[in-house]
């Protein structure tokens, strides 16, 4: 007589994982968002300061500010990283899209602050690293909105659209004086504050 075959642990595995992957679950990574937009807005207080004469010798202050974001940032990073290991709903789409999409864009805007490195070496001025602004912003837009829309999360579609607000504000402000606390200010309303959201309604249970 036949018998039904009866589903072993690695099939009901797989279907949970893949069940799972495509269901709308709560975005988990609300903390790297929020320690990297409070690094961020940070930091652009600080450059704001700097170009004010407030901190800073006008020359090698910058290089501080943006080396201390950097060690700073990283160091968070995997912290961070090690207290999210086995959340519930790391296998969602929008999780698994926002890991690739975040790492993206910090890859494309390590790319361009590169490039302009070497053109203010080359005599172009600093002025030039002004517009790496807009194009992070450009970025950050990108990987909100997917991300939300992938997880349905309308807090996230908003800072995206907050962020590509942003683009064309800092670009239209772009030789004011103040124009970093505008990038401050936009930074924690469309990262950080998001992020703090985001982490506020995480899972509170393991997978």
């Amino acid at each position: 007589m036949n018998q039904a075959a009866t589903p072993n642990s690695d099939d009901i595995d797989y279907l949970r994982k893949l069940a799972e992957s495509g269901a709308r679950a709560p975005l988990i990574g609300g903390r790297f968002m929020a320690w990297w937009g409070l690094l961020v807005a940070t930091a652009y207080l600080a450059q704001h300061l700097a170009l004010r004469g407030v901190i800073g010798d006008g020359k090698i202050i910058y290089g501080i500010i943006w080396g201390s974001f950097g060690v700073l940032g990283m160091l968070g990073q995997f912290l961070l990283a090690s207290t999210i290991a086995g959340k519930a709903g790391a296998g969602s789409a929008g999780n698994r899209a926002s890991r690739s999409v975040w790492i993206a864009a910090a890859c494309a805007i390590g790319s361009m602050f590169a490039g302009v490195f070497v053109l203010a070496q080359n005599g172009a001025g600093q002025a030039v690293f002004d517009w790496i602004v807009p194009v992070a912003f450009a970025v950050y837009a990108c990987c909100l909105i997917v991300t939300g829309a992938l997880a349905g999360d309308r807090i996230t579609v908003a800072a995206g659209a907050g962020a590509v607000v942003m683009v064309g504000l800092f670009t239209a402000f772009i030789f004011h004086p103040d124009r970093y606390l505008l990038a401050a200010a936009g930074s924690a309303a469309t990262v950080m504050l998001p992020g703090l959201l985001l982490l506020a309604r995480e899972p509170k249970t393991q997978a």
